[in-house]
């Protein structure tokens, strides 16, 4: 009989514990959408008014929101993976496949992307600033409201990655080299003047 209440009480302890991690989860996804609420109701507080743009795609499935910085993906296919909302400062995905991942409001921070496949990747309202993309391709990449200052973007390819005019010339000011994959220099992929 003791041990028919101890697996009892473990299971009641389990689901306490999922129950706690669901209500957890739920708490953060309506803090990020109060948060996002408010910045469209009462504006971001960053200059440049008509220029801000907002994300439509909003992501693969959802809030991943998991924390995994400082992780070495370097040379991994990724293709499956959702990095939706994801904190991943100082991640390491040089030579990774990306090709169509979310990085949706990702905050990569000073991550390396060098010689990576972000071809396609929804990329769109992240922030990149002091990452490095030395090599990689982003060949029609989602890259709105992206942050990209700081951003190291040496032999790039940008080609088909539709970039609002002010972001575009942003990045035209450091663009250099030719892409080793592709062929294609970073300053024409970024049709820069």
């Amino acid at each position: 009989s003791s041990s028919s209440s101890s697996s009892s009480s473990s299971s009641r302890d389990l689901a306490r514990e999922e129950e706690q991690s669901c209500l957890a989860k739920r708490v953060a996804q309506a803090a990020v959408t109060t948060a996002t609420c408010a910045t469209l109701l009462f504006g971001s507080g960053l200059s440049g008014g008509d220029n801000l743009a907002f994300a439509v795609s909003g992501g693969r499935n959802g809030n991943n929101s998991t924390p995994i910085s400082n992780t070495d993906f370097s040379g991994q296919s990724l293709t499956d993976m959702d990095f939706t909302k994801t904190i991943m400062k100082q991640c390491n995905f040089d030579k990774a496949n990306l090709r169509g991942v979310s990085f949706f409001a990702s905050f990569a921070e000073g991550s390396t992307f060098r010689g990576a496949d972000l071809s396609f990747a929804d990329m769109e309202s992240g922030n990149f600033e002091y990452a490095d993309f030395t090599d990689a391709v982003l060949e029609g990449a989602q890259v709105s409201a992206a942050r990209f200052e700081r951003a190291i973007i040496d032999n790039t390819d940008w080609s088909d990655v539709v970039l609002r005019k002010d972001v575009q010339q942003f990045l035209c000011k450091k663009a250099k080299g030719v892409n080793p994959t592709t062929g294609i220099p970073t300053r024409e992929s970024l049709m820069c003047s």
